[in-house]
């Protein structure tokens, strides 16, 4: 099974999304999890011990089929493209806002808004990421598609159409 499968895996066995972000936490601020799991000198009658001591119980199963195929450590990043499946199969588009200053929250539900009507989904979950580089406004990251609101992307429209001249 590719990592690509994992996430449909997961939705098929319909696991919640609160669970696998949870776990996505527990493993980020625990590393040592991981180090146990992904340890080739540590057998798998002891991998599944901390399994079921840790995980969630409707994750345990998932969790010891990833130990075997030693794709542990990878239980990060699928959790993460399941998220983003589930939204998919859900109609929530899965979004990227950079910004220079934080939006407020009515600023936020606007562009949640304004995603919705564009692309036509339900909801839209907008992950915020700090970028100073853009000088001043936003920038919005859809899949393979950029709305670019940023000063630096005006700036440098601005220089390619002077340079075409």
């Amino acid at each position: 099974m590719t990592e690509s499968n994992y996430e449909k895996v997961l939705y098929e066995l319909k696991i919640s999304p609160e669970t696998t972000a949870d776990t996505a936490v527990m493993l980020e601020s625990i590393p040592e999890i991981l180090q146990v799991l992904t340890n080739p000198i540590v057998s798998q009658e002891e991998k599944h011990k901390v399994i079921d001591r840790i995980f969630p119980e409707e994750l345990r199963n998932f969790m010891k089929v990833l130990c075997r195929y030693q794709k542990a450590q990878n239980a990060k990043e699928i959790f993460k493209k399941y998220q983003e499946y589930y939204n998919e199969q859900q109609n929530i588009l899965n979004a990227e806002l950079f910004y220079v200053i934080p939006p407020k929250e009515e600023q936020l539900n606007g562009i949640r808004k304004y995603l919705c009507d564009r692309y036509h989904t339900a909801d839209a979950v907008v992950k915020l990421r700090e970028k100073k580089d853009l000088i001043g406004g936003f920038l919005i990251r859809t899949g393979d598609e950029e709305i670019d609101y940023s000063l630096k992307g005006r700036i440098d429209a601005l220089q390619q159409k002077l340079t075409w001249r």
